[in-house]
């Protein structure tokens, strides 16, 4: 196990579990029940998966500054945490069936120098044992991870973004082991297919401003195809690819740039990898990270925003892409990490497990009641 987990044994851990509150919002039914707080680390990003088999959301916090941990789900949105932990330095997360066996393992991008990027696999019950080998990146600080199929052959690869302003594909044997494929790529990578032709595009932010289109041409073959000129901060976490407008193709939504009240940044695909920047004038949330999902039922992706040093806050899709304030109040203090939508309480809506990255935790479980449940 990590070096950090020597340091377990003075590692003092929370579980606050607080008083029910709920939250309405400003759209009809809405609301949200705060239902409990884990953890006293810095976390960067909670991250969801049934990591024991019983068919519930259990939580891996990617945790900085102490050892990243593992939260499991009693089934109704209350979590105990797990006695293992995985060595500090964790910057991002990706879960996944890595080899094969049909359950959840672990990738963990490391953003200590010194520390590589490493995977951890599920002896199917939620019991995790380290790989013999690891990505081989300990030099350069890894600060986000995607799991894909980049090459169709039906195992999980990676797309790691580095701090060090560049990317990298891994490819998987279909053992769990990683390796690289490729070239660098510059800026912050998000991975899809772009142009409806059935393999993996790349969108990839640039440091020195706006996007480019990377096409696949086969064989993870990428062609640069395009530039696009959008407003957007280069935080790990700032954006994601979704079909926002439902349309049927992957759009990019990210916190906007500049000051704290500027309008999200939205590029609308025209189906075939062409891009056109447009401002969601009536959501404004700047300068954070985002979670995608539909917490309204309607259909469409909606959108929570971590803003760093700012409040954070919940944006209702229209259904075309626009969004607006849902009106609620998570509360969060200060600077948020990559926070987490998925159905906590087996009850069939979207709940929010919040990352709390400035000041150490504690992180929170908000659970959807717009059906009208309630916690007993």
């Amino acid at each position: 196990m990590s070096r950090t987990c020597c340091r377990s044994m003075r590692w003092v851990f929370l579980l606050l579990v607080s008083v029910a509150v709920p939250l309405s919002a400003v759209a009809e039914g809405l609301s949200f029940e705060h239902a409990g707080e884990y953890g006293t680390a810095a976390t960067f990003q909670v991250a969801l998966g049934d990591l024991d088999g019983d068919g519930d959301l259990d939580a891996f916090f990617a945790n900085m500054d102490w050892a990243s941990e593992i939260w499991m789900n009693n089934g109704d949105g209350q979590f105990a945490r797990s006695r293992q932990l995985f060595g500090s330095g964790a910057h991002g997360i990706g879960i996944g069936d890595l080899d094969g066996d049909g359950d959840a393992d672990l990738l963990i991008g490391r953003a200590d120098r010194g520390s590589a990027s490493d995977v951890y696999f599920n002896n199917g019950q939620g019991g995790f044992l380290p790989a013999s080998w690891d990505l081989g990146d300990r030099e350069i600080a890894a600060n986000a991870v995607t799991l894909f199929d980049a090459e169709g052959d039906g195992d999980l690869d990676a797309g790691i973004y580095y701090a060090s302003r560049f990317s990298v594909l891994y490819t998987n044997d279909g053992t769990g082991r990683f390796e690289p494929l490729g070239a660098r790529i510059s800026g912050m990578a998000f991975w899809g297919d772009l142009d409806g032709d059935g393999d993996v595009d790349v969108l990839t932010q640039l440091h020195s401003g706006g996007f480019e289109v990377l096409r696949n041409e086969g064989a993870n073959d990428l062609v640069s195809a395009s530039h696009i000129s959008a407003p957007v901060p280069f935080v790990p976490g700032s954006a994601a690819l979704a079909d926002v407008d439902t349309d049927g193709d992957l759009d990019l939504i990210a916190t906007g740039a500049g000051d704290f009240d500027a309008p999200l940044t939205v590029l609308r695909n025209d189906g075939a990898g062409g891009f056109s920047y447009a401002a969601s004038t009536s959501f404004r949330a700047a300068y954070g990270r985002i979670s995608l999902g539909g917490v309204d039922g309607d259909g469409d992706p909606d959108v929570f925003t971590g803003n760093l040093g700012q409040s954070v806050h919940m944006g209702l899709n229209d259904g075309s892409g626009e969004f607006v304030d849902a009106g609620l109040n998570f509360d969060l203090g200060d600077n948020a990490g990559i926070s987490a939508l998925g159905d906590l309480d087996g009850d069939g809506d979207l709940d929010l497990f919040t990352a709390r990255y400035g000041s150490g935790g504690p992180n929170g479980v908000w659970l959807n009641r717009s059906n009208g449940d309630s916690i007993d």
